[in-house]
């Protein structure tokens, strides 16, 4: 598995775990058939600068550094302005297309805004198929990324 990948997962397993451990990961990513060693892990954590930040239950867990939650939005309107071609939606999917080579950065920064509402998301070279939890909530996606993307 490519490094981009794995970080995509582990962003998207750190907003449905309480992830305390490395071996945490290790385990969790086991479970979805990812195999992958406790130093990669430890290599992933340090690349993708996670912090520790106190758990619901006690002690502490891992999470995506707050300067970068806030970074986000602004890089995914970036991103979409450059990049998006366009953007339709049918009930719970909205596919969206971009210029070649760039949808991977575009479904990472994608998941990282709309996490909470989203089952899933697939990407290839130039297209992002992004699966919501509802019909509205896909709705809400597909309009966010139209206004993010206008001044195309």
């Amino acid at each position: 598995m490519r490094k981009q990948e794995r970080h995509r997962i582990i962003t998207q397993l750190l907003s449905e775990y309480d992830v305390k451990k490395q071996e945490d990961f290790v385990a969790i990513l086991a479970q979805q058939g990812v195999t992958v060693t406790q130093a990669t892990i430890s290599r992933d954590i340090k690349e993708m600068k996670l912090i520790k930040v106190p758990a619901q239950n006690g002690g502490y867990r891992y999470s995506m550094p707050r300067k970068e939650q806030e970074d986000v939005n602004e890089k995914l309107a970036d991103l979409l302005k450059e990049a998006v071609i366009s953007v339709d939606q049918m009930e719970k999917f909205v596919n969206v297309k971009t210029l070649p080579g760039n949808a991977s950065a575009c479904a990472n920064l994608l998941e990282k805004q709309f996490t909470k509402v989203l089952f899933t998301t697939l990407n290839d070279d130039d297209g992002v198929l992004m699966i919501a939890r509802t019909e509205e909530d896909a709705r809400r996606i597909k309009q966010d990324i139209a206004e993010k993307s206008q001044n195309n």
